[in-house]
């Protein structure tokens, strides 16, 4: 499924997926998230930094997640600004 910028919706993703394949797939992703979150709670590498937002925005997509998506696009393109404490919030939940 296409939306308005001729991106994939991150939901046809996902849905495409089989339903065990997603959950393991959530399960890495949560273990990654777990590996990143420090680098991105104190953003002392902005390099490391950023490749962990690139890194959890492409996985994040694949998962169905496109709020964390979005979030780690900007803070991605935007460090050492952006949306960071929104991010790791986010990734917080995910997480709890």
């Amino acid at each position: 499924m296409r939306v308005d910028d001729g991106t994939v919706a991150a939901a046809s993703l996902s849905a495409a997926l089989p339903p065990a394949l997603l959950a393991d797939l959530r399960v890495a992703f949560g273990r990654e998230v777990d590996a990143r979150l420090p680098h991105l709670r104190a953003v002392t590498d902005l390099e490391t930094a950023q490749r962990d937002a690139h890194t959890i925005a492409s996985a994040a997509w694949v998962i169905g997640e496109p709020v964390i998506a979005k979030l780690a696009r900007e803070v991605e393109s935007g460090l050492p600004g952006g949306p960071v404490a929104e991010l790791v919030a986010a990734l917080e939940r995910y997480l709890a």
